[in-house]
């Protein structure tokens, strides 16, 4: 508690001084009350079936998030995104302003920064063919918690 006075003078207004409250926090419910309630509000979340584990075919080791991986344009199957960026940055010749951007839907830019910050798409790569779904992919796609 402060021990100065209130000395400054009301102001403009209807004459009164204001007095400002500091708004209490409830406190926070114990973990039981918020399991017991999360629980009965929510549908119960079905086991997604474990998936096989898929080995990079450009690297040879092992894919632990296929979320993160691409097709290969060979076969289809997944392979990491950075074995897909090291395969295009070989292919392509950049001048020394440009970068290889994922830009989405299995597609790759080159890019470079134009002068108000904005990113310049040169060129586009497909990597993947637009409207197909790999199979590898389809477990991701019906599940709704993706990890």
């Amino acid at each position: 508690m402060s021990t100065e006075s209130n000395n400054n003078p009301p102001k403009a207004g209807n004459g009164k001084s204001h007095n400002h409250h500091v708004r209490r926090r409830k406190s926070p419910r114990p973990a039981t009350q918020r399991g017991a309630n999360a629980s009965s509000s929510q549908k119960p979340q079905a086991e997604r079936p474990p998936q096989e584990l898929k080995i990079c075919a450009v690297c040879g080791k092992p894919i632990f998030d296929l979320t993160g991986a691409v097709a290969s344009r060979e076969d289809g199957e997944p392979i990491h995104f950075d074995c897909a960026l090291e395969i295009l940055s070989k292919e392509e010749k950049l001048a020394s302003d440009e970068k290889l951007v994922y830009i989405g839907s299995g597609c790759f830019g080159v890019c470079v920064q134009a002068p108000g910050g904005k990113l310049e798409i040169r060129r586009k790569i497909h990597w993947e063919s637009a409207g197909t779904i790999q199979p590898w992919r389809r477990p991701m796609m019906s599940s709704p918690n993706l990890p």
